[in-house]
């Protein structure tokens, strides 16, 4: 059983999480563009199971939490309600579509015409899209949006600053959402202020005294820069699917924002004060017509669910940290640092990560010696940001590799709701992946057979030089691993034949008395084909 050391646990990952399906996927040059040289990226395609016909896309680029999001069981959900396709770049295309905006569209369009190609929704080639971004990949969702306006139904800018102003032809409706305490440059911050203003609000509300603009905008209290949580995804789905539905007419055409259809909730600044109150935005009047803008009830409703969950935001800052393996806190600087794990026997089983508060601030900031409080109660949890981190509903952390491997970066975050008193916290760090060294080993993995639609399961029988267990994950395909065992899931109902399945077979090694290196991982590629299905 796995010993979570300083009163911690587990958050147990989404089902979904690193087992959703790509049906398909097409690998393709990025061409230079935003990088310094040119790389190839995949891009994989997800179809909901009962679609008939793609109405729209989600267009995300990996960055950070783009993995978690598109994967993610709720934002499925949405998305299949309103027969919306995802494609997810990785590593991305381009995170910015800064350096030559029409050059990226062309590689982008190309990309979306293989996977219409392939797929056999031939539609997807001219759907119009949702852009995700993340942090940096926000440019990206903003400059697309301004370049084919007609095309976007909405812009989702997760944690990404306030960039409304770029645009002049995109009137369509955007969702921005901020960390509330962001964890960049934490040693340089005035923690007497720390986190006791919203700054993106305000630009919200600024923007809406110029004209009216349908900007949506939420925050979680105490959340971060890095922070993915399950109430985020949850209102992001709901974002999706309600302002799809809206959005997309029968006739393929996007139906513009009508404002006296929406809703404002009445964030005040410099925090909320809940109650949070919604009001119809044709009766608003005043001041009330500069808060965000929702275009229903229902949207309005879970923004304000989500800000509230938290409850009161005038509370005390307290600072959640990772520790090291002796208690002693990480150090925090400007950047994400790594986190010290003990490993099991079988080198990917975590036996103990250590977490704390800091009852003073260190001796890097510039505030070094100030005191600080924090909740008596309460548990401290260890959530999966980005990469091959997985949380267990056990409560067992262990390493899962998984296709975003080895390109998404591996961060992992340590979470404590608060109390009456103190605000929640999140702390950041850096998760890295062992690299034991000790005896070689390989992996035999039989190929596998092409097989018609229908099949239920394939056993997998891949076997390791030094007789350690192998893993598996499907990286593209209507397929998952369950038990060691590859289980074919359900076509679209136009998926064109045959549809290529690949699997990776993996093993990282060991370290203790009689280490073992990490083999080379192997991929096996088959088909279903035939039509019986």
């Amino acid at each position: 059983m796995l010993a979570i050391g300083s009163g911690a646990r587990s958050t147990a990952s989404p089902p979904g999480c690193a087992d959703g399906e790509f049906q398909f996927s097409v690998t393709l040059s990025n061409q230079g563009l935003g990088s310094k040289k040119p790389y190839d990226f995949t891009a994989y395609l997800w179809i909901p199971p009962s679609c008939r016909k793609v109405r729209g896309l989600l267009l995300a680029h990996q960055n950070v939490g783009e993995q978690i999001l598109v994967e993610h069981p709720a934002i499925r959900g949405a998305c299949a309600k309103n027969d919306i396709a995802i494609v997810w770049t990785n590593p991305a295309l381009d995170m910015r579509y800064k350096q030559d905006r029409e050059r990226s569209i062309a590689v982008q369009q190309d990309m979306l015409d293989k996977l219409a190609a392939l797929s056999g929704y031939t539609e997807l080639a001219g759907a119009p899209w949702i852009t995700f971004g993340h942090s940096s990949t926000t440019i990206f969702a903003h400059r697309l949006a301004e370049a084919r306006p007609e095309r976007t139904i909405a812009v989702i800018s997760a944690k990404g600053g306030f960039s409304y102003p770029e645009f002049d032809k995109y009137e369509g409706p955007v969702l921005y959402s901020g960390g509330h305490f962001p964890e960049w440059r934490q040693p340089e911050q005035d923690w007497r202020t720390n986190g006791s203003a919203l700054n993106v609000l305000r630009a919200v509300r600024e923007v809406q005294t110029v004209r009216f603009r349908p900007v949506s905008y939420v925050e979680e209290y105490g959340c971060g820069h890095f922070d993915f949580s399950e109430p985020y995804m949850r209102f992001l789905a709901l974002y999706i699917e309600r302002t799809a539905a809206y959005r997309l007419k029968s006739d393929g055409t996007l139906r513009p924002i009508s404002p006296d259809d929406g809703y404002v909730v009445d964030m005040q600044l410099p925090l909320p004060v809940l109650p949070l109150e919604i009001t119809r935005y044709a009766e608003a009047a005043g001041e009330l017509r500069h808060a965000p803008f929702f275009i229903d009830r229902e949207t309005a409703k879970g923004a304000v669910e989500f800000m509230s969950h938290s409850g009161r935001w005038q509370r005390e800052n307290q600072i959640v940290a990772f520790a090291r393996l002796d208690g002693s806190p990480v150090e925090i600087t400007s950047h994400l640092v790594p986190v010290e794990c003990e490993y099991a026997g079988d080198g990917i089983t975590i036996k103990r990560i250590e977490t704390t508060f800091l009852d003073e601030l260190p001796g890097n900031f510039e505030q070094a010696g100030m005191k600080f409080g924090h909740a008596a109660g309460g548990q401290r949890t260890i959530e999966r940001v980005s990469g091959v981190f997985d949380a267990g509903p056990d409560g067992t952390y262990r390493i899962r590799l998984n296709r975003g491997w080895p390109e998404v970066p591996e961060f992992v975050l340590v979470r404590h709701p608060g109390d009456d008193r103190f605000r929640p916290s999140v702390q950041p760090a850096r998760f890295v992946v062992p690299m034991h060294k000790g005896r070689p080993q390989r992996i035999d993995f039989p190929s596998l057979k092409d097989c018609r639609a229908g099949t239920g399961e394939i056993p997998l029988d891949a076997k390791s030089s030094a007789g350690l267990p192998v893993y598996y994950f499907v990286r593209s395909g209507p397929a998952k691993v369950v038990d060691g065992r590859l289980v074919l899931l359900t076509l679209p109902p136009r998926a064109r034949l045959p549809v290529k399945v690949t699997v990776t077979a993996w093993q990282l090694g060991r370290g203790g008395a009689d280490p073992v290196s990490a083999a080379a991982a192997v991929e096996r590629a088959f088909y279903i084909t035939g039509n019986d299905r």
